[in-house]
């Protein structure tokens, strides 16, 4: 797979938008009004999340991929000896994403990792691997609003999440957020983004429906919740069936 496949939607990512405007537009503004799923509801689905899976002994440790600006990162409950992996395909968003990480949580552990979720070959240079990722399994894997960024077709998506259950502990947890184009009823707001954004290679969701994502989950752990709030899939998946 090439770097230009899917990296359409990671490309609006520059250091001045994610300084600048991403906070503002994409989890105030576009959620409050667009979505209508506000980032407090899913910054308390990542805490929780993050929260339920820490483990009785040993460093916390925790996979980001697709980290925008770290925001939920700043504001999760991460203890101070935790080991934290970003992953993503612009490394824009690496940088802001760990540079936030490490000013609001002082003693947790950092690492940098450019690739690319889609990547199915695990010998690629962009591969999502265990390798690539420390060698060790983590407690928990996020993916906040990163599937609607990625091209489809939604089973494509899916696959990306089920690659992932290896690197997940028996006992830790896969989840995220993203945006349907179907099965939902988009406001004139969140419709003129949506037309917008897959237009401009920024989106690439108008396919994707809270089955064609939930049912791979349930094919590959044996624990798995959801909930559909204003346009937006927040999932969760435990247990995984190749731990």
């Amino acid at each position: 797979m090439t770097v230009t496949d899917t990296a359409a939607g990671a490309a609006v990512y520059s250091p001045f938008f994610l300084r600048w405007i991403y906070d503002a537009w994409v989890l105030n503004i576009s959620n409050s009004y667009a979505w209508c799923c506000l980032a407090a509801k899913q910054r308390a689905f990542y805490s929780r999340n993050l929260a339920s899976a820490r483990p009785k002994g040993g460093p916390f440790r925790l996979c980001d991929i697709g980290v925008a600006t770290g925001y939920y990162l700043e504001h999760a409950p991460i203890p101070e000896d935790s080991e934290v992996t970003v992953v993503d395909l612009n490394t824009n968003s690496l940088d802001a994403a760990a540079d936030r990480c490490v000013a609001s949580h002082p003693g947790v552990t950092t690492r940098k990792v450019h690739g690319d979720f889609l990547e199915p070959d695990a010998g690629a240079a962009l591969a999502i691997t265990l390798p690539r990722l420390g060698g060790e399994k983590f407690d928990a894997i996020s993916c906040m609003f990163l599937l609607h960024c990625v091209p489809g077709p939604p089973a494509r998506k899916a696959e990306g999440l089920q690659r992932l259950a290896p690197l997940l502990k028996e006992d830790g947890v896969l989840f995220g957020t993203t945006i349907l184009g179907k099965g939902v009823e988009h406001n004139f707001f969140g419709n003129f983004l949506m037309t917008a954004y897959n237009k401009n290679g920024s989106f690439q969701n108008w396919d994707d429906d809270a089955e064609s994502i939930v049912q791979p989950l349930r094919e590959t752990f044996a624990d798995v919740k959801f909930e559909v709030v204003g346009t937006v899939l927040l999932f969760e998946a435990r247990k995984p069936k190749t731990a």
